[in-house]
């Protein structure tokens, strides 16, 4: 009997050691790409032709018994704001005169260096500020539910690993978009440590906030990613136990509604990790309305002064809602931004105090369900609200304070996924995939 198709980056390596071949894994998602992506929207550009020579070479160097690095022979797609060399780069718009990129971002040859496949440019929110129709590339389908989005702007990154298109894919995240997205498809969204992964070779949104991270099928393959897109080997992973870990859940954070089956997966999730050994405990945080208020003054302002004089000039290459978020930001004064970064600093010490008591932090990533695709709205109990919009709340603050948080799914009955949201501080992306790891095994009632 025929093993099943690997599903993960870990399946495909040991696979790969058993016979089945790079060319066999790129082949099948060429194929599901060519099938489906007209349905789906997912990818802007496939690069056939490139992804089937490169994965003839990673097919040969495994016969020579050479492996390149812990993403050999894996394909990968990437959000059309990142530079891969000989490509276009359109940001998911016409603002740009389609000159081919010079050379790879800085992430995507790190990925190339650790053997990674990059497989084609994957849909967005038009220069990540428009909505969910974008009105060059259209909109992007859930591959878990046709009448479902997928909810922000990693939308194509999103459903391109969803669909079987390739076994990851990379996002930005400036305001909660990996994990949005992961969110409403069943995967893994990381948001890194602000400044980990060079942005160079990026186009940007807000640079105070912008990340660059992975969406994968589990923690394990989101942790290889990011390594391999910091150019680094993967820290040696630590071992984490349930019991004992501090849980923080601090509903003032977000200050927002949840619907109740989302809620109810959450409360799920805290049960299995109290029975395993965790602590939860309630925390403060009362400045939470004027972290989102200063935040979307910051984020508008800096891609206002980035993009407003560009899209003045040719109105005509961008759509609506790009216009109207300009037009928002251009209301901003120097000063006012000025201000709102110096709060920044100011309140960072008291997020910070925060995790004097806890090991994670564990929040919502979204209010809902994946939204429906006529209008990005998820129910939250008979009211309807905006899915990637709520990013204000829900997710835009850990940006805001810079630290690391990755997506999650939890269980849920029926069709759609659920998701949660772990937290750590800065610079611990090591420990929070571990925690993560662990939390997992917790709920899915595996070793602690």
């Amino acid at each position: 009997m025929a093993k099943p198709f690997p599903q993960t980056i870990a399946e495909a390596q040991g696979s790969f050691l058993e016979g089945l071949s790079p060319l066999d894994i790129v082949t099948a998602c060429l194929d599901r790409i060519q099938e489906r992506n007209d349905k789906l929207g997912a990818m802007i550009f496939v690069a056939r032709s490139d992804a089937l020579e490169e994965a003839q070479e990673a097919e040969a160097a495994i016969r020579a018994g050479k492996r390149i690095g812990a993403l050999h022979g894996i394909p990968v797609a990437v959000k059309d704001m990142i530079d891969v060399r000989g490509w276009k780069t359109t940001g998911g718009s016409r603002l740009f005169d389609g000159n081919d990129a010079l050379s790879d971002a800085s992430c995507v040859a790190n990925l190339r260096s650790a053997g990674a496949i990059i497989i084609g440019k994957s849909n967005l929110h038009e220069l990540t500020a428009g909505n969910h129709d974008n009105p060059w590339y259209g909109k992007v389908v859930n591959p878990r539910d046709a009448d479902r989005g997928t909810g922000g702007t990693s939308s194509g990154s999103a459903a391109a690993v969803a669909a079987g298109f390739c076994f990851a894919a990379i996002g930005t995240d400036t305001g909660g978009s990996n994990r949005s997205t992961a969110a409403a498809t069943g995967l893994v969204g990381f948001k890194p440590t602000n400044g980990v992964i060079d942005s160079t070779g990026t186009m940007p949104t807000a640079p105070t906030f912008d990340t660059i991270g992975p969406i994968a099928r589990n923690v394990a393959d989101a942790r290889a990613l990011h390594y391999a897109m910091e150019g680094i080997d993967p820290r040696e992973e630590k071992s984490v136990s349930v019991v004992g870990m501090r849980i923080g859940l601090c509903p003032d954070l977000y200050a927002s509604a949840v619907d109740p089956a989302v809620a109810s997966a959450h409360e799920t999730f805290l049960t299995c990790a109290r029975s395993a050994g965790a602590q939860i405990h309630v925390l403060p945080f009362r400045s939470a309305r004027e972290v989102r208020e200063t935040g979307l003054t910051i984020l508008a302002y800096e891609f206002t002064a980035h993009y407003g004089q560009l899209v003045e000039a040719h109105p005509e290459r961008v759509g609506a809602a790009v216009r109207d978020f300009l037009s928002n930001g251009a209301s901003i004064s120097a000063a006012a931004y000025q201000s709102a970064l110096a709060y920044r600093a100011e309140i960072q010490s008291e997020f910070e105090r925060l995790f004097l008591g806890i090991d994670v932090l564990a929040t919502p990533v979204v209010p809902g369900l994946a939204p429906r695709l006529s209008d990005e709205l998820t129910a939250v109990g008979e009211d309807f609200v905006p899915y990637g919009l709520a990013g204000g709340h829900f997710r835009r603050w850990a940006n805001f304070f810079g630290v690391p948080t990755l997506a999650m799914p939890v269980r849920i009955p029926g069709a759609l996924p659920a998701s949660i949201q772990i937290t750590t501080p800065r610079n611990t992306e090591s420990y929070l995939f571990s925690a993560c790891e662990a939390l997992s095994r917790s709920e899915t009632g595996s070793a602690n």
